[in-house]
């Protein structure tokens, strides 16, 4: 370990004459350039005074930092809470460490990424609602009529690309979305929404919410976690209940006694037609096809 070594200080009468001046002179040169050199070591070391005309404000700071915070369970939001939220605007950082700066950049961008992804999520949400509203109001006036289709589901599917089921399922769960709009900023998606459909209307839009909130406590929002909570909750309908073989049993209750379903009979009713009138026998098949599709489609949840 270096040992620090002062200054040398001028000595004064080491040989004999007290009286020299000048050594005296040099002393207080010397004193006073030691003073200086403190006073300005002190000046350097001390916080720059504030001033406001010259570092600016940071408005956008106090914003993005409860942002994040907020992050933590973004599909949950207290009842209120507005439906997007502001981009935080771009400031710079007061402090000259880099180190700083770059955190201070960081945190803007995650700010911004987390502000971009909810009011994605947000206008999903309104998109379903605003696209069910005008749905249901269409079909309820028979609009189709007017526009010269046979069918609500011939408009929707050749003015919006809608097919007709999947256009009958955003006019049902609606007021599912409605009853969650300002529980949740989440993107609502159609088929999930399904589930809540009975529990609306056997339990209400409280019953809902407490469903909803049930299943965001284990994570992702999705068919099983909104089933079990509907089971844990008492919310589900009895046959998601009891489940096991008495839906069987009651799905054999339903068959004809001569083990043949109405689908499958169906069928021979149009095999048979087809003896005395092919070509109708043939339209009818051709729209029992295009039925069992959309169905099939339906049920599998594939809405593209």
């Amino acid at each position: 370990m270096s040992r620090k070594v002062p200054p040398p200080i001028p000595v004064v009468g080491a040989g004999g004459g007290s009286g020299d001046s000048s050594r005296e002179d040099q002393i207080r040169e010397w004193e006073e350039a030691q003073r200086k050199q403190r006073e300005q070591q002190a000046a350097a070391a001390a916080p720059p005074p504030a001033s406001p005309a010259v570092v600016p404000a940071q408005p956008s700071v106090p914003a993005a930092d409860p942002v994040l915070e907020a992050a933590q369970d973004p599909a949950v939001v207290k009842s209120g809470a507005p439906g997007y939220l502001a981009m935080p605007e771009f400031t710079a950082p007061d402090s000259e460490d880099p180190a700083n700066r770059l955190e201070f950049y960081s945190r803007g961008i995650l700010a911004v990424q987390y502000a971009a992804r909810s009011n994605h999520e947000r206008a999903e949400q309104q998109k379903l609602i605003g696209l069910g509203l005008r749905l249901e109001a269409m079909k309820r006036e028979e609009l189709h009529k007017v526009a010269g289709f046979d069918t609500f589901g011939e408009l929707t599917e050749d003015r919006f690309g809608i097919k007709k089921h999947q256009a009958n399922n955003i006019i049902r769960v609606t007021p599912v979305a409605q009853a969650l709009e300002d529980l949740t900023t989440q993107e609502l998606k159609e088929r999930p929404l399904r589930i809540l459909v009975p529990i609306l209307e056997t339990h209400g839009a409280q019953a809902v919410r407490e469903t909803w909130l049930e299943a965001a406590r284990h994570g992702n929002v999705i068919d099983k976690t909104l089933r079990e909570a509907a089971n844990f909750l008492g919310y589900a309908p009895p046959k998601e209940l009891t489940g096991g073989p008495g839906e069987a049993k009651e799905a054999a209750k339903v068959r004809p006694a001569g083990g043949q379903s109405d689908s499958l009979r169906a069928v021979e009713r149009i095999r048979s037609l087809a003896e005395t009138d092919p070509a109708r026998a043939r339209r009818e098949a051709e729209e029992l096809e295009s039925a069992v599709r959309e169905l099939l489609e339906e049920l599998a949840g594939n809405l593209e």
